[in-house]
This record gives C-alpha cells, sequence and structure tokens, in this order.
C-alpha cells in the first residue's frame, strides 16, 4: 500500500527507476511512482531490513525534491507475511493520515478509519509502525531538518554545523 506523492514525477521519473538496477528493472511493469519506489526499496534491502531500506530510499527522494523545494509524501506499508511496516513521512510538507488500531491480537493499519469505533490511534508524522506476532513498536523515522526556502543555504548551515 502507497499513499503519497513525489514532487514533480515528470521531473524526477527517471532518476528515480535509476535507484533500480538493471537486472531488476525488468520487473517495473508499470508506469507508477508507488512501483519504481518499491522496487528501489527492494533493491535496497527491503527483505532484510525494511526500515532501513525505507530510509535509504526516502533520503535520496528527499534530497531530489529539496533540489526545487518540491514536496514528497510517502504513507506505505510493507509485509513479508509476518510482519508488518507501516510508515508515515514527508519532505516539506505534511504527511497523509495513516491509523491503526490493535484488537485481539491483531493489527489493522489504515488511511483513514473505515468506521467509528474509538480504537484508531493515528501513527504520529515521521515515524514507523512495526508489528510481529507478539509486539507492536512505533519509532521515529527520520529525523531531517525541514528545509524551507533556499535549501542551499539550509545545507551549508547543516555542513558547518558538524
Amino acid at each position: 500500500m502507497h499513499n503519497g506523492f513525489i514532487g514533480s514525477w515528470n521531473r524526477l521519473r527517471r532518476r528515480v527507476e535509476n535507484l533500480i538496477p538493471d537486472q531488476h528493472y525488468p520487473s517495473r511493469l508499470g508506469t507508477t511512482d508507488s512501483e519504481a519506489v518499491f522496487l528501489a526499496m527492494m533493491c535496497a534491502g527491503l527483505d532484510a531490513d525494511p526500515i532501513g531500506a525505507t530510509r535509504g530510499v526516502m533520503t535520496v527522494l528527499s534530497d531530489m525534491v529539496n533540489e526545487n523545494n518540491e514536496t514528497l509524501r510517502f504513507t506505505a506499508a510493507v509485509s513479508n507475511g509476518s510482519d508488518l511496516y507501516a510508515f508515515r513521512y514527508a519532505e516539506n510538507d505534511n504527511p497523509n493520515t495513516l491509523y491503526f488500531r490493535e484488537e485481539h491480537g491483531e493489527v489493522v493499519v489504515v488511511s483513514e478509519p473505515f468506521d467509528k469505533y474509538p480504537s484508531w490511534t493515528v501513527l504520529p508524522a515521521n515515524h514507523v509502525l512495526s508489528a510481529s506476532r507478539d509486539r507492536v513498536s512505533i519509532q521515529p523515522f527520520m529525523e531531517r531538518p525541514m528545509l524551507r526556502g533556499n535549501t542551499q543555504e539550509g545545507r551549508t548551515l547543516m555542513a558547518s554545523q558538524q
């Protein structure tokens, strides 16, 4: 599942597709940003380290959109059949909503609650939910300074503070 937006997709599409190694590019059957990002995450090690692979791809995408002060919204969930990872992240914007609830030992993740039960909890912005058979955890996903206005000034300031 992916609900989001990547800057000017027409401008960034080929650069995002370049994150997919040649041997895996034939797996790209569609034209959506969702498919390109998922394949980039797969090739970055999604099966071994879902959070790290996703963080790596989001870092690259965030750098791309910051070149022209564009926005990136990434609200997504991936699963290997036993573990679930749900991400709510944005760069230069507010992230799309993501809710979850735990009931009877199960976790349900949705973009918007589909009923009026009060047990839905919003996943905080820029966080990831990890769920397995015996645990649910929420942790910060990416700690990046907001680069608004002149992104070059923000990058220079950050470099000089290191």
